[in-house]
């Protein structure tokens, strides 16, 4: 077999430099030149030749091109053409799929070759390679952080940040992270005397402190940087995500930040400013969302009556919206009756809508007059017999089509539709109960057909059903689990399994996992513990920790209940979910199966909360076979954190008497990393140790602790 392996690797290694030589033929001929074409051709036989079941997998590092995680070994030809080329084009690793042909190739080649005498442009290798038509061969950039220049912050802003760090902290429970912008993109701060580990966007706002600025530096995270010949305007594309991070600030400073936002759309040029009102303020003001009222109060009354004049050109205009914005807004008395004067003489009207569009046609009017019911009149609809109704040519041709619109719907959809809505609607649990169960084996049927997004679309209409009546109807909302339950089989199951592998999986098995909840866990936990469906459920194991924190509760209440290879897998999933199953992971350490423990307390290391961090050190404290792992496990915790429990172990006497040797590395690990004021009271208590002559290992203890004082 390793022959085998050997073998292999180096054929690929041989193909590797018959397509560095092909790009070396591009960079020196006209790609139409017979040297190019042949040079391809030679290179594509020598790729089908290596009879490969996937893709060619290769990383580019700095210093060497790796195939299978090992480097290859030093070749001029790969070297020159190929690492150094894809290095400094930013691109992380490369993969060539077995169906890429010959047109590919010389793509490949073409553009490698061009990168080496290009200058830096916009657009990536990846992107150039996507523009022409080339999707067997996929290249991964690697990050490009952004480097922002910030002036020394100020104490103010500095204590400005602790507090609102303090309050998020207090604020957000423990989740996963949610990302405002790629999580690969960031700032770096070149000044080694701030102890900033990191700076969050909260953390940017308030160091930008200028509304504007934090616009270009938003534009810049997302590739989408202003240069002076630009002519587009950063706040205009980023506004919805500045007022978004203004609005997560405590809400004192956030009006002080509204002000600034308001004075910097203010000193943009009229046109801007327009487009601007039209495509965020105002339908933020309109649909009562932050950023709307509070930067529309800071206008000056001239210029607040003039953008209240653009709501007539907005496109779901209506008489009813400039009330109903003087309402969102929220004005003192005396400044509505100021404004007013302004809005009917026409100044805040916007200059491309006529003086008034519903007074001049009448709207009004006509509108008051259709909807007036006189309730003393007796009502006589026979002279509405009296029309004539005429099918012209225009009607035939609106029956022909709706008659072709109902032969093209989805009978399906619609009946499914129907289902749904009364489901929404239907207060008797009996009558859910059995409409679910009319749409299961439909739904079943969906999922073999592989038309997983009608599938998903359904059952997420199902569980949005079941979130909205939790509160006030908790009798349906368990009848929709029960059914979601239902739904979820082993035959499902199976058929989501095979669909991770693939391409359209990326897509819907996110989708299907937040439409299913914990109605996965029951079948994922059954089919580990099957060995023909184990297989299965493995590859499901990444879509579960991904989804952690919504499956994590279903996990832990069936974890005592869990065989030992079953409750391996499960546990490292837990570790995922933060905070809350610290207990029901810590109560299968310490059982027959060592796997098991070690997983366990991998899993509490990952949650890294105070309470994991308890349990941790309670395992080393009380020994057995799983004190080594917990010893590890310890170290893997954050290291203030570590520290804190190994101090907390070392100052116990009765622990120093029992476990001498796990006390003396316990000094030995803390010792590097710890302040001399953390320390010393800890070596002073551990010093006087090195008497206990008639125990050996005690008075190592405190030799070590003595020669570290």
């Amino acid at each position: 077999m390793r022959a085998e392996l050997a073998d292999r690797r180096r054929s690929t290694i041989d193909f590797l430099q018959l397509l560095a030589r092909a790009t070396r033929q591009f960079r020196t001929y006209p790609s139409t030149s017979s040297l190019c074409t042949d040079a391809v051709e030679t290179c594509h036989r020598a790729f089908l030749a290596l009879g490969i079941d996937g893709p060619i997998a290769l990383r580019v590092t700095s210093q060497h091109l790796l195939l299978d995680d090992e480097p290859i070994e030093r070749d001029s030809v790969i070297e020159a053409e190929l690492r150094h080329t894809l290095h400094g084009s930013r691109i992380g690793s490369i993969e060539f799929d077995r169906a890429v042909s010959s047109r590919d190739w010389t793509q490949f080649c073409a553009l490698v070759a061009a990168a080496r005498r290009s200058a830096p442009e916009a657009t990536t290798f990846a992107e150039r390679l996507m523009d022409a038509g080339v999707t067997t061969i996929v290249p991964r950039m690697t990050p490009r952080p952004e480097v922002l220049s910030f002036p020394d912050t100020p104490d103010a802003t500095s204590r400005l940040i602790a507090f609102e760090r303090t309050r998020q902290a207090a604020a957000i429970p423990g989740a996963p992270a949610q990302y405002l912008y790629p999580p690969d993109k960031g700032w770096v701060r070149l000044d080694p005397s701030v102890d900033d580990a990191s700076i969050s966007l909260i953390d940017l706002t308030l160091l930008a402190g200028d509304p504007g600025r934090l616009a270009g530096i938003l534009a810049r995270l997302v590739d989408d940087a202003i240069d002076e010949s630009d002519s587009r305007e950063p706040l205009c594309d980023r506004y919805n995500d500045v007022v978004t991070l203004i609005g997560a600030i405590e809400p004192h400073l956030g009006r002080t930040l509204m002000a600034k936002l308001a004075r910097a759309v203010l000193d943009l040029d009229v046109d801007r400013r327009r487009t601007l009102l039209k495509k965020s303020i105002l339908p933020h003001l309109l649909d009562g969302r932050a950023g709307g009222d509070a930067v529309l109060s800071e206008f000056p009354d001239v210029e607040l009556a003039d953008a209240l004049g653009l709501l007539f050109d907005l496109e779901m205009a209506s008489p009813q919206l400039l009330p109903l914005a003087l309402d969102r807004l929220r004005l003192a008395p005396d400044r509505r009756a100021r404004l007013m004067p302004l809005l009917d003489g026409g100044s805040g009207r916007s200059r491309s809508a006529p003086q008034d569009r519903w007074a001049a046609a009448g709207f009004d009017q006509r509108a008051k007059q259709l909807v007036q019911i006189d309730a003393d009149v007796p009502r006589q609809f026979d002279d509405f017999a009296a029309f004539d109704l005429s099918i012209d040519e225009a009607t035939r041709t609106a029956l022909t089509e709706a008659r072709s619109t109902i032969d093209a719907t989805d009978a399906l959809d619609v009946w499914m539709g129907s289902v749904v809505a009364l489901v929404r609607l239907e207060a008797s649990p009996g009558v859910v109960a059995s409409l679910l169960d009319r749409m299961g084996p439909v739904l079943q049927g969906l999922v073999r057909n592989e038309r997983w997004a009608d599938a998903t679309l359904w059952l997420a209409r199902i569980a949005e059903i079941g979130a909205g009546v939790e509160s006030t109807r908790p009798e349906i909302a368990a009848e929709l689990r029960a059914a979601l339950g239902r739904f979820c089989d082993r035959h499902v199951f199976l058929h989501m399994a095979n669909l991770s592998g693939t391409d359209a999986g990326r897509t819907d098995i996110p989708l299907l996992f937040a439409a299913l909840g914990p109605s996965i866990v029951s079948p994922w936990l059954n089919a580990l513990a099957s060995p023909s469906d184990r297989g299965a459920a493995m590859r499901l194991r990444s879509a579960m920790c991904q989804h952690a924190v919504e499956v994590g509760p279903a996990i832990a209440e069936r974890l005592p209940s869990l065989r030992a290879d079953v409750a391996v897998v499960a546990v490292n999933v837990l570790g995922f979910a933060g905070t809350g199953h610290e207990v029901a992971i810590a109560a299968t350490v310490g059982g027959a199966d060592e796997a098991l423990d070690r997983e366990a307390l991998r899993a509490l290391a990952r949650i890294a909360s105070p309470k994991a961090a308890s349990l941790i050190a309670s395992h080393i404290e009380r020994g057995g076979r799983p004190q080594p792992v917990a010893e590890e496990a310890l170290w893997r915790l954050p290291a203030p954190l570590a520290r804190t429990h190994a101090r907390a172990l070392l100052c116990r006497r009765e622990f120093i008497a029992r476990w001498p040797q796990v006390a003396a590395r316990l000094l030995e690990r803390i010792a590097p990393g710890s302040a001399d004021t953390e320390l010393e009271p800890v070596l002073e208590t551990l010093a006087p140790l090195r008497f206990h002559f008639w125990n050996p290992a005690m008075a190592r203890v405190g030799a070590k602790a003595r020669g570290l004082m």
